[in-house]
């Protein structure tokens, strides 16, 4: 929609009248949320039709001017002069008009997005206290993020456990796609099962976090496979290999 349709067929004093139709509300709407001479016209308009709304119902104003008003192809920009003993008046109940129509919503809107980012950080607090809830028990538990290769020549994870642990907790970050659930099997470097853990989720940060005991893995070489379960079919995201050692 272009600045000249938009005067030509005043759109915007139609728009605030509720008189356009459906597909010329949209494409104004369009048009003015990008266009901040547009916008600000709208706000202009729709305060002063609030504060001679405000105005008319309080019997502040004459007869004339209420009837100026209501005439369907006014233009705020361009009404007459108002007189001087209801001048005052008016400048009351636009600013009121503002305030209720534009400066409140802003606030609500504010105070909304706040109460959701505060929101947002206690569930992600939440979930990393009952990720670490081992921690309150246990001071000092080792964490291994695991980093997956496809080279069989690469360095494995290295993951030092001393000897008064009883829990290490694994982190794996899961590439995004279409799997709500996981699985993780850990192998040795011969190709012994040593545990395999289903039904895992991607946490509040979109990775897997799993507590074993340490006696699980023993010092030596493990290959840790993760796949996708659900939706079928299964599919093998990655590979990681981790050396134990204790010192």
């Amino acid at each position: 929609m272009m600045h000249q349709q938009i005067e030509d067929e005043e759109i915007i004093e139609r728009y605030v009248r509720n008189q356009l139709g459906a597909e010329e509300r949209t494409a104004f709407e369009e048009h003015y949320f990008t266009c901040e001479e547009c916008f600000e016209k709208l706000e202009a308009a729709e305060r002063f039709i609030a504060g001679v709304c405000d105005a008319g119902s309080r019997g502040l104003l004459g007869h004339s001017v209420s009837e100026a008003a209501s005439k369907p192809r006014w233009r705020a920009w361009m009404l007459p002069t108002l007189a001087a003993s209801g001048f005052a008046a008016v400048v009351f109940a636009a600013t009121t008009g503002w305030i209720y129509f534009f400066q409140i919503p802003k606030l609500r809107q504010q105070l909304s997005q706040a109460s959701a980012g505060l929101h947002a950080q206690q569930e992600a607090r939440a979930a990393l206290e009952k990720q670490m809830a081992l921690s309150q028990v246990e001071a000092n538990i080792p964490l291994v993020m695991l980093q997956a290769t496809r080279d069989a020549q690469a360095s494995p994870n290295e993951a030092v456990l001393s000897s008064s642990a009883q829990h290490f907790l694994l982190w794996v970050e899961v590439p995004a796609g279409r799997f709500r659930n996981f699985s993780l099997q850990i192998d040795t470097a011969d190709n012994r099962a040593v545990e395999k853990l289903q039904n895992l989720k991607r946490n509040s940060y979109g990775a897997l976090a799993v507590s074993l005991p340490t006696r699980v893995l023993q010092p030596g070489e493990y290959r840790i496979r993760l796949t996708g379960q659900e939706p079928s079919p299964a599919s093998l995201l990655g590979e990681y290999r981790i050396r134990v050692r204790r010192p």
